[in-house]
């Protein structure tokens, strides 16, 4: 499968990261991440660097942009590319053997009130930012049942609680955009963290499927990272953590 990221000027996922996640369902598999950095117009990046610090592994794109990571196992993955003078990037990965990825940068020009220096170094501290937030994500994602935004894309739902349909410890109640989540242990509503933050008496439905980055659901208690539990949540309604694009 070939994946393709395209950023502009600091969105929501800028960034200048790889950061490994354990394996999600079956056993792991190796193989080779082949990629290639390009510019918006397509055109190659040579000298791009692409980092995987979990596994302390950092390569650079060659003359045509090319670039591979061998002994990757399948898992989730956050990856990113940084060059001087572009915006750095960063997205998450579902990797699978024979998986392709191909990385779109966007040249930073300098504003009315900001040169080309300034507006660099901004973009690196918004990502600085985005990088303590998907700290946060990688440990959401470390247990319970993981959805991604490639997962999304490919289920089309139409409501965020269509995503809970046959989920184990869950249930929906209702339809189209008045259905409810329900922890199935208690038939009570779940615990919302959102982008970090717990969000009572949240509705999912008011947050639109496209605008999910990942999403983790926990049944019970015992499997949540300590920073998603909160006292004023029910153990017994299940708990559910969502990043956003």
């Amino acid at each position: 499968m070939r994946m393709s990221v395209a950023r502009g000027a600091l969105s929501a996922l800028a960034g200048f990261a790889l950061l490994g996640l354990a394996p999600l369902g079956a056993a792991a598999q190796s193989g080779v991440l082949y990629g290639r950095v390009v510019d918006v117009d397509g055109r190659p990046l040579p000298g791009a660097e692409v980092r995987l610090p979990a596994m302390d592994r950092s390569v650079q794109s060659d003359w045509d942009g090319t670039f591979l990571l061998p002994n990757m196992s399948t898992g989730l993955y956050y990856f990113g590319a940084r060059k001087i003078g572009y915006h750095p990037v960063a997205d998450l990965l579902r990797f699978n053997v024979g998986d392709t990825l191909d990385i779109a940068m966007e040249r930073i020009e300098a504003t009315k009130k900001l040169d080309t220096v300034q507006v660099q170094a901004r973009a690196d501290a918004a990502w600085n930012r985005e990088l303590r937030r998907f700290d946060s994500a990688i440990q959401a994602a470390r247990f319970g049942t993981v959805i991604t935004e490639q997962d999304i894309q490919n289920r089309r739902p139409t409501w965020t609680a269509d995503l809970f349909q046959s989920q184990t410890g869950f249930i929906v109640v209702g339809g189209g955009g008045s259905a409810l989540v329900y922890g199935s242990r208690s038939r009570c509503t779940p615990a919302v963290f959102l982008d970090g933050v717990f969000s009572p008496g949240f509705r999912l439905n008011d947050l639109p499927p496209q605008f999910i980055k990942l999403l983790v659901m926990y049944r019970g208690q015992s499997s949540v990272p300590a920073q998603f539990q909160d006292i004023r949540g029910n153990a017994n309604c299940g708990t559910i953590v969502i990043f956003t694009v």
